[in-house]
């Protein structure tokens, strides 16, 4: 049996390109598969679980900005009470991708990372941008900002467990 399977699961396509360039191209989170699930407003289902191997630890990102923490906590529960899941682990973007990104980063607007003419834009040109980790890094991005926020109310009771896939730079 294979040991240390990671699943993330993130909000949305920009999340899945955030995720994906902290894990290749940075090597800032550990390495897994990454699906587009939003679990604040979608409910896993026991087909998605059933795709799962033995051992896997779920990781569920999210914004705390929407969405329910009703539909997050059933979610924790079923994937806790799955025989393939070892770990969930939750990381609350307080509130959203952007401001994760915003206060990570030396910019003071979230269009100024990649030269967006708006905050609109600024979604679609991630997702078509070659060179994000360039970018991140050429605006200072200091990955000890990124995934620290206490989530709000009402996410208050989910734990933020980012150091559980942080990968620890010397």
């Amino acid at each position: 049996m294979r040991k240390n399977i990671i699943q993330y699961y993130v909000e949305g396509e920009d999340d899945k390109k955030v995720i994906d360039t902290l894990k290749t191209e940075m090597g800032l989170i550990k390495p897994g598969k990454v699906q587009v699930l939003n679990v604040v407003t979608e409910e896993i289902t026991d087909l998605r679980l059933r795709a799962l191997s033995p051992g896997t630890t779920v990781v569920l990102v999210f914004d705390v900005d929407a969405g329910s923490v009703d539909i997050l906590n059933r979610n924790v529960t079923k994937l806790n009470s799955c025989s393939v899941v070892a770990n969930v682990v939750t990381i609350p973007q307080v509130a959203n991708l952007e401001e994760e990104i915003l206060r990570s980063c030396d910019i003071g607007r979230i269009e100024d990372l990649l030269n967006s003419k708006s905050r609109r834009d600024f979604k679609s040109d991630l997702l078509r941008v070659t060179n994000l980790a360039a970018k991140l890094k050429e605006h200072h991005f200091n990955f000890d900002q990124f995934w620290t926020a206490a989530p709000t109310p009402s996410y208050q009771s989910i734990p933020n467990q980012s150091s559980q896939i942080k990968i620890k730079i010397k």
